[in-house]
């Protein structure tokens, strides 16, 4: 199967050889503006249930997971593509207690499994294959990883999927940070309901741009409980494959919806659930229990992540810079929206 999985990921141009040596820096400033837009960019989203039992054995495969994504792994900043690098524009992997029924907040009760979720965004599809090329080769808990996805994977988007809705098409990569609360959902329907699904999930792209902050809190004020501050927001959409480790598989004729929100703190999940009006479309699907694969409504929090260094390239201004150095824990504040990718501007 190893094999298999490399050689059906190897689909597209290779990337280019480093013929001279620069310097190892993950992430470098650059005096010009690029394209930093994420609709429309690969995307890959698994989730492995296991019993509560398994936790520490998968908490230390999530760790091993991390250094190797840190190790290998380049946020992207505007770099060229190259071989031995992939270039991504978001990474964090989800733990989730699952419970029965994680719309009800309060006294749901646990089903005794966990649930791992991990979130890739990539900048291209030859990243893509360069990810998993990387993994087969200098990863060597990539075997057992492969197990877990065919014996207790629950659902899979092998990068084949590509963002449909963000907050903002600009924001900078890997925002969602460890200990962040989470949202996220795996939703699969019928292809005859995609043109509806798609409609809905647009209509929920504006309503949480309108209706949440990103980032620590415009001017240093906030509400969670009635304008959430999230760290991350994506909708995923794929054709469902009959083998989803295998994008050249034939199709089931199903569309697949993965949503991945990550939140300042857990009020920001409260008062999301709170504030959201009852005839948002989205909302009959998602409480459709025959369309929903795995859901998460807090029961979440992010364990493992690339931790956003200074991504801000010059053009950005010199506040930007200094807010980098002097508070690289923190996220800054965006406005939702599109935005021309050579002139994107914080809402401050």
């Amino acid at each position: 199967m190893q094999a298999s999985l490399s050689a059906s990921f190897t689909r597209t141009a290779p990337l280019r050889v480093r013929t001279a040596a620069k310097p190892r820096d993950r992430v470098a400033m650059r005096a010009v503006a690029y394209d930093k837009k994420s609709k429309g960019k690969p995307s890959l989203v698994g989730v492995i249930k296991v019993p509560k039992h398994f936790e520490h054995e998968m908490d230390a495969l999530v760790v091993s997971h991390e250094a190797h994504m840190h190790d290998t792994h380049v946020v992207y900043n505007g770099q060229e593509a190259e071989e031995g690098r992939p270039r991504f524009l978001e990474y964090y992997v989800t733990k989730i207690n699952e419970v029965e029924d994680p719309l009800d907040t309060k006294v749901s009760t646990p089903t005794g499994h966990l649930l791992y979720a991990w979130n890739e965004k990539y900048v291209s599809a030859a990243d893509v294959d360069e990810h998993m090329k990387i993994g087969d080769a200098k990863w060597d808990q990539f075997p057992k990883l492969l197990k877990l996805v065919k014996t207790n994977g629950h659902f899979m988007i092998a990068g084949h999927g590509k963002i449909v809705a963000n907050y903002n098409d600009c924001s900078e990569p890997c925002t969602a940070r460890k200990g962040d609360t989470t949202v996220s959902l795996g939703l699969v329907v019928p292809g005859r309901l995609e043109r509806d699904v798609d409609a809905a999930w647009r209509q929920h792209e504006r309503w949480m741009r309108k209706t949440h902050d990103f980032g620590e809190g415009v001017h240093g004020k906030y509400d969670d409980l009635t304008r959430p501050r999230i760290t991350q927001y994506t909708v995923t959409k794929a054709y469902e494959h009959v083998d989803p480790m295998d994008p050249l598989s034939a199709k089931t004729g199903n569309v697949m919806y993965a949503v991945e929100e990550s939140y300042v703190s857990h009020d920001g999940v409260k008062g999301h659930m709170e504030i959201a009006p009852p005839e948002l479309d989205i909302m009959k699907y998602l409480t459709n229990k025959s369309y929903v694969r795995y859901m998460d409504v807090g029961q979440g929090h992010v364990i493992a992540a690339m931790p956003r260094k200074l991504t801000s390239n010059i053009v950005s201004g010199l506040g930007k810079f200094f807010q980098q150095i002097f508070n690289p824990g923190k996220v800054a504040a965006y406005a939702g929206g599109e935005c021309d990718p050579d002139d994107c501007e914080e809402a401050f």
